[in-house]
C-alpha cells in the first residue's frame, strides 16, 4: 500500500512537471519576440534606423481574451542612422512607444533635438503575441499606456477645510444652487430639461468664480481641452511643471478650440491652446465668429501638428470623403476645432450636411467607443497623433484613415498638408494624407508680461528633456514655435524667441 501511495505521487509530480514543461514551452522565446519587434521597427521606419543591440526577456503573462502571451523585455537599440522623434512630419516619441509597448517613461535617451547616429536607447517594453494553436506566435497591435491622470489644482485656490459646524455664506448658496436639482418642476418641464439649465448655469458660475479666485491669487489659468486629447495632456503636464517650479496654475477642462476663445475673451483664462486657423477666424471675425472679431488675440508659440483624421472601421464601404453620404458620422464636440475642421472638409468635397445619414457630436474618447461598437459609421478627429483614444480602439477594432486632400479653401484657412507615417496606429499598415492644423498657445493684449514669460517658460525651459515625456509636449520646440502663426505676437514672447539663451527659471 505504502509502495503504491508512492509511485501515486511520483506519477502526478511527473505529470505536474510535463504539464509545466508545456506551459513554458507554449509561448513565444526571447529570439522569436526580438525578430518580431526588429521586424517592427524597420516596416514602420521604413528601413533599419534602430537596431536591437541587447534583448532579455523578462516575462510574460496570458491574455485576457484570446490564447496568447503578453510578453516583458528589457532592450537597448542603437542609432544606425540620425532621426529626430520631435520632428512634426514623421514618427515621434509616442507612436515610438506604442511600437515597442512602452510607457510614457520606458523610453530612455531620446534627445529633444533629434538623436544621432551610435546613440543608445534604454528600452523597458513589451509585445503581444497570438498562438494559431500549434507552435506559430503572431505579434498582435498593442494598446496604448494608459491616459494620463487629472492634476491637482494647486491648494492656493482649493476650497479650505471647515474650520467650524457653521456654514459660510458662499456654502449656504452653493446648496441653495443646488437645491434647484430637486425642486418641483411644472409638467412642461421635464426634470431632464431642468437638469440640463442648472448644469449649464452652474458650469458658467464655476469658470466665472475660477477665474475671479485664480486673478486675486495671480494665478495662471490655461484653458486645455477635453479630456483624453493632447490639449488637456499638454494642460496637465504644464500644471506638472508649474507646481514643480513653485508657480500657481489651474488647467481648464473645455471643448477645444472655439469654446477656448470664448473661455480667453471672457476674462477666464489668461492663456488658452486653440487651432491656428480657429485663431485666425477668432481674430479676423470670420466663420463661427462672424461679426465679433477677437482683435486682443496674441500668439504665444506654436507647439505641435493636429491632424484632421477621418476614421472608418476596415471592410466597410466608406473610402473617400464623398461617401460619408446617408452615412452616420461624429462631427466632434460642439465648440471644437474638429467641428470646425469637419465642417470646412465636407464643404470642400461637396457634402452637405443635411445629406448625412445622422450627426452626432462627442468627445474623442465617447466618438472612438461608438465607432468601434458600429454606433456610427465615421469619425472626424482634429488631434496631435497618436490620439490614445483610437490607438486603444485601433489595437482591437480594425479601423481606416481616409486619405484627405488638400484644396484652395482649406489652405487658405491656415491648414497644411501633414502625412501620418505607416504604425502611427495599430494595424495601420500604408502612409495616411491628411491635413493638419497646429496647435497654438494664445493668450490676450491685456496679460501681464510677467505670465506670458513664466508660460513660456513652462513650455520651453522647465522640461528637463521633454523628448522622454511620451507626448505632445516632446514636439514643442523653438524651432518650430513660428510654424503657422497667423495672428499678431505677444511682444514678450516675439523678444523670447528671437532671443538665444532661455530664461532658467520661471519667474516668480
Amino acid at each position: 500500500m505504502v509502495h503504491l501511495v508512492s509511485s501515486l505521487r511520483r506519477w502526478i509530480f511527473m505529470v505536474l512537471a510535463v504539464l509545466a514543461l508545456a506551459a513554458c514551452e507554449r509561448q513565444p522565446d526571447g529570439p522569436h519576440v526580438r525578430e518580431a519587434m526588429q521586424q517592427q521597427l524597420d516596416d514602420a521606419l521604413d528601413g533599419r534606423v534602430l537596431q536591437i543591440e541587447r534583448f532579455r526577456r523578462s516575462g510574460s503573462q496570458a491574455l485576457p481574451d484570446r490564447d496568447g502571451r503578453l510578453v516583458y523585455f528589457d532592450a537597448q537599440l542603437k542609432l544606425v542612422r540620425d532621426y529626430d522623434f520631435t520632428q512634426w512630419d514623421a514618427h515621434n516619441v509616442s507612436t515610438l512607444a506604442s511600437l515597442l509597448g512602452a510607457g510614457p517613461k520606458g523610453i530612455l535617451g531620446l534627445k529633444a533635438g533629434g538623436n544621432a547616429a551610435g546613440d543608445l536607447l534604454g528600452v523597458y517594453g513589451s509585445a503581444a503575441f497570438a498562438s494559431d494553436g500549434g507552435k506559430a506566435w503572431q505579434i498582435l497591435p498593442s494598446a496604448p499606456a494608459q491616459p494620463l491622470p487629472e492634476v491637482d489644482s494647486p491648494a492656493s485656490v482649493r476650497a479650505r477645510p471647515k474650520e467650524s459646524p457653521e456654514p459660510t455664506v458662499a456654502e449656504v448658496a452653493l446648496e441653495r444652487l443646488g437645491s434647484l436639482l430637486t425642486a418641483h418642476t411644472a409638467p412642461s418641464l421635464p426634470a431632464a430639461q431642468r437638469d440640463a439649465i442648472v448644469t449649464e448655469a452652474m458650469d458658467a458660475a464655476y469658470q466665472q468664480a475660477q477665474a475671479r479666485l485664480a486673478r486675486a491669487a495671480d494665478t495662471i489659468v490655461l484653458a486645455g481641452g477635453p479630456e483624453g486629447g493632447a490639449y488637456a495632456e499638454v494642460a496637465h503636464r504644464l500644471a506638472e511643471r508649474a507646481q514643480q517650479s513653485g508657480l500657481l496654475f489651474h488647467a481648464l477642462t473645455s471643448e477645444g478650440s472655439v469654446g477656448n476663445v470664448r473661455l480667453l475673451a471672457e476674462g477666464n483664462a489668461q492663456f488658452a491652446l486653440v487651432q491656428n486657423d480657429i485663431a485666425a477666424s477668432a481674430y479676423a471675425g470670420r466663420g463661427r465668429f462672424g461679426g465679433a472679431a477677437q482683435p486682443e488675440l496674441r500668439a504665444v508659440a506654436s507647439l505641435f501638428p493636429e491632424a484632421i483624421q477621418l476614421v472608418v472601421r476596415a471592410g466597410g464601404p466608406i473610402s473617400s470623403v464623398a461617401d460619408l453620404k446617408g452615412r452616420r458620422v461624429d462631427l466632434g464636440l460642439e465648440r471644437s476645432g474638429t467641428r470646425a475642421n469637419a465642417l470646412a472638409v465636407l464643404a470642400a468635397n461637396g457634402v452637405a450636411i443635411e445629406t448625412l445619414g445622422g450627426v452626432t457630436g462627442s468627445g474623442l474618447t465617447e466618438a472612438a467607443a461608438r465607432l468601434a461598437a458600429g454606433q456610427v459609421d465615421a469619425l472626424f478627429a482634429t488631434v496631435h497623433a497618436p490620439a490614445l483614444a483610437l490607438q486603444a480602439v485601433a489595437a482591437r477594432t480594425p479601423l481606416v484613415w481616409i486619405d484627405l486632400l488638400p484644396t484652395d479653401a482649406l489652405r487658405a484657412s491656415g491648414l497644411v498638408p501633414l502625412k501620418l507615417p505607416a504604425r502611427t496606429y495599430p494595424g495601420q499598415k500604408e502612409p495616411v494624407q491628411t491635413l493638419a492644423a497646429t496647435g497654438l498657445m494664445i493668450t490676450r493684449a491685456d496679460v501681464p508680461a510677467r505670465q506670458v514669460e513664466s508660460m513660456l517658460a513652462l513650455l520651453f525651459d522647465a522640461g528637463g528633456g521633454a523628448a522622454a515625456e511620451g507626448s505632445a509636449l516632446a514636439q514643442i520646440s523653438r524651432r518650430t514655435a513660428r510654424e503657422g502663426v497667423v495672428i499678431p505676437w505677444s511682444p514678450s514672447a516675439e523678444r523670447f524667441l528671437a532671443t538665444p539663451t532661455t530664461i532658467k527659471q520661471p519667474p516668480k
